[in-house]
């Protein structure tokens, strides 16, 4: 079904039994490279925890932990600790059957169903970075274990219907990946109020414990992380690298001095160096679908009745919002730092492949989003500013996309040529979490990526106010995300999508620029392919074909 499905069963039949990849009869010939090196941008956070380290950092915890869904190299929602699942007419109630005989790395047991509630649990935390898990919270009212907690059966009874069910449970997220209760509890972990002990969540710094393809080795922050082979054949797949190095490096130009220098096997290369890689015998690879959405938001648009919503801020009027995007000239960005391959984003929550897209946008888009610098100019006049104004615009690295820092002071010189004086501050991705979620971001915007998926995620995490930390609220915009969620058929979910596309389009909620492939590249002696969707990062570790 592709991306398409995100988790909506048509009808409450339970899901096909297939596993995710057959396991190899006979193991391949070993590869004359066992220890796959690869580099990539620094993270978040330093958290092996996925609770703590969000979506963006669990693209290189993914070799470890599995989810209930897998979100597989295509983007598609395939079954993976959960090998089947139904549920009812209302999408209020979800049957989970989970794979039975799954053990945890280390001899950490079996998986079972008390292990599949415990990592709900965890990601529901209180202090969990994911923007759904208050939302997961609130929606998850009880589960029961119809076979007891040793058993492979779990029911979530819902407080509201939910026909994506199967996105929150899936490796897209990072709330719902198998983690082992017994370690935690046996290092004294616990919940209290949702709120957890530290002894717990150092425990899993110390000993995280999965089910995947690798198990974990070794960790020296801000420096590398080390998995090595599990010690028995995988249910799911045994990879061609029986270990894995990925090093985190800032710096994306030394990402092609450790290549040549065959310091690593693959890695981020910005795509004005991507040439000198070539010409050095390595080969450039495309993820197998636009990887991330590159977009721009405003800061501070809260709520009207929020005390922390300033209706005087330049940002706040949506003239000025429309003098900025259209001070844009989105043609040379492409053309300079993507080689014109990304595909021109029309709205930021909405790629046409998902439901509620209105095709009739393309043609508006190219009227309304038009760079036009004098109209810009002249909108700004309209809008009170006719001599600028002063802000601040911050861009920070992420993996895939390397050139966004320079792509951001671009954007300034755009603004600067309009009148705006906005300063720009390279910082981390953190750093900008942090001032959004005090609701300290008003008078600044910044640069983003975010992954390609349907839009009920990117309207939660950027538009609603339930979410852990929304970029541009409106009341119309939250009445329609609970339409959304209360709908009960496809078309009705639809409906409400395209209403907040359009609603969104019309005044200029964000900056839409880009969806974008992730290119990466790699030693074509030691790969010989990689089909990763690079949400965040280079993914899919155990699919990497070894060159023989």
């Amino acid at each position: 079904m592709g991306q398409g499905a995100i988790g909506v069963v048509p009808t409450p039949t339970p899901a096909p039994t297939a596993t995710v990849a057959p396991v190899m009869e006979e193991p391949p010939a070993e590869p004359a490279v066992t220890l796959l090196k690869v580099a990539r941008t620094t993270p978040n956070t330093s958290s092996l925890d996925p609770a703590l380290g969000g979506r963006g950092n669990f693209s290189w915890l993914e070799p470890m932990y599995e989810g209930m869904i897998f979100f597989d190299q295509f983007t598609d929602l395939r079954p993976m600790m959960a090998r089947e699942w139904s549920t009812n007419e209302d999408f209020s109630v979800w049957t989970i059957q989970l794979r039975e005989n799954v053990p945890f790395h280390k001899d950490w047991g079996i998986v079972n169903a008390a292990d599949a509630v415990h990592s709900l649990d965890q990601g529901r935390r209180l202090d969990a970075q994911g923007n759904r898990a208050p939302a997961t919270r609130e929606l998850i009212e009880s589960i029961d274990l119809p076979d007891g907690p040793e058993g492979h059966q779990l029911v979530l009874n819902l407080t509201a219907s939910e026909p994506v069910m199967l996105s929150w449970l899936s490796t897209n997220q990072n709330e719902a990946v198998i983690r082992s209760k017994a370690v935690w509890e046996q290092a004294g972990g616990m919940l209290d109020g949702w709120e957890p002990n530290e002894v717990g969540i150092q425990e899993m710094q110390n000993n995280p414990i999965g089910t995947g393809p690798y198990q974990f080795e070794e960790f020296q922050e801000d420096q590398y992380i080390l998995y090595g082979p599990t010690g028995y054949d995988h249910w799911r797949i045994s990879p061609d690298f029986p270990e894995v190095q990925i090093f985190f490096v800032r710096e994306a130009s030394t990402h092609l001095a450790m290549l040549v220098a065959e310091e690593v096997h693959a890695a981020d290369v910005p795509r004005d160096l991507q040439p000198a890689a070539e010409a050095n015998g390595l080969k450039v690879l495309s993820s197998t679908v636009p990887a991330m959405r590159l977009l721009g938001f405003f800061g501070g648009l809260h709520l009207p009745d929020d005390p922390a919503y300033d209706a005087s801020a330049p940002l706040s009027n949506p003239k000025v919002r429309e003098a900025l995007n259209i001070a844009i000239d989105r043609e040379e960005i492409n053309r300079t730092f993507l080689k014109g391959r990304g595909e021109v984003m029309v709205q930021s929550v909405a790629h046409p492949k998902f439901p509620g897209w209105n095709q009739d946008l393309v043609a508006e888009f190219d009227e309304m989003y038009a760079y036009d610098p004098e109209k810009a100019r002249a909108l700004l006049a309209e809008a009170g500013y006719p001599e600028g104004f002063e802000m601040v615009q911050k861009a920070y690295p992420r993996p895939g996309l390397p050139e966004i820092l320079d792509m951001g002071e671009l954007v300034n010189r755009y603004w600067e040529e309009i009148g705006v004086t906005a300063k720009f501050e390279p910082t981390e991705p953190a750093a900008v979490s942090a001032l959004v979620l005090a609701k300290e971001s008003t008078n600044m915007a910044y640069l983003h990526t975010g992954s390609y998926s349907e839009p009920t995620y990117a309207i939660f995490g950027y538009h609603y106010s339930g979410s852990k930390r929304p970029r541009y609220l409106d009341p119309y915009i939250d009445g329609k995300y609970e339409e959304l969620q209360a709908a009960t058929t496809l078309e009705g979910r639809a409906e409400a999508i395209g209403d907040v596309i359009d609603f969104c389009f019309r005044i200029y909620c964000t900056i839409p620029l880009f969806w974008v492939p992730a290119e990466f590249t790699i030693n074509p002696e030691v790969i010989a392919d990689w089909q990763t969707h690079a949400t965040f990062g280079v993914r899919n570790f155990e699919y990497i074909e070894a060159a023989q």
